[in-house]
């Protein structure tokens, strides 16, 4: 007998079930595919904070650099300019007497700027206040008509007699050595550098170079 190929028409139940399935895959398509996105846009924002946080750090840093080095770079000029004598408009503009703006005054200021350095919480301004110091007791003796190549041979011509403080002078110089030779090396107390400067101190006041 010849074969009878039997055909099974689909029915209802089956178009269901496939329109199920194809709904569950487009589903699963659907859903890796926001998992991507996901992934991907929170990737993106999670480089842009971390680039955003080093950037913002660096910027920090520079502004930090930029009024420390302001503030450094003002202190240097008050400095100077304390130093400097007044010109004769600045005189007469101030009501100041050219008599009041002598060696004298001028030797006054640079040492306000000594004392400052040396009541300072910085170690380096103390050792800054001793050779600034030192250089300021140089000219002093050279204006009294000492002369040499070095401040130890000029107080080396100076007697007791010519100044009682010339003991006080020469151990505030040979500290003073100290500082320049060895530098920050040199490990000096906050005690001891304010007794140094007050060794200056004592020969200015008897030079009457300054005012206690």
């Amino acid at each position: 007998m010849p074969r009878t190929n039997t055909i099974t028409p689909p029915t209802f139940d089956d178009f269901v079930e496939g329109e199920q399935t194809f709904i569950e895959i487009q589903d699963t398509s659907l859903t890796s595919t926001d998992a991507i996105q996901s992934i991907i846009f929170d990737s993106s924002w999670a480089t842009l904070f971390t680039f955003s946080l080093i950037l913002s750090l660096i910027l920090g840093v520079g502004i930090i650099y930029s009024m420390l080095r302001i503030r450094q770079i003002r202190n240097a000029e008050a400095r100077y300019y304390a130093q400097q004598p007044l010109s004769s408009i600045a005189q007469r503009v101030l009501g100041v007497d050219s008599a009041q703006t002598d060696d004298s005054d001028l030797y006054s200021r640079r040492w306000r700027v000594i004392l400052e350095h040396v009541n300072s919480e910085n170690a380096n301004d103390w050792r800054q206040a001793i050779l600034e110091a030192d250089v300021l007791l140089d000219t002093a003796i050279t204006n009294k008509g000492y002369t040499g190549e070095s401040l130890g041979e000029k107080m080396k011509q100076i007697k007791r007699s010519d100044i009682n403080t010339i003991d006080e002078a020469w151990e505030a110089h040979k500290i003073r050595n100290r500082v320049a030779h060895e530098g920050s090396n040199f490990e000096i107390s906050h005690r001891e550098a304010k007794r140094v400067v007050s060794l200056y101190e004592k020969v200015f006041v008897e030079l009457q170079y300054i005012k206690r």
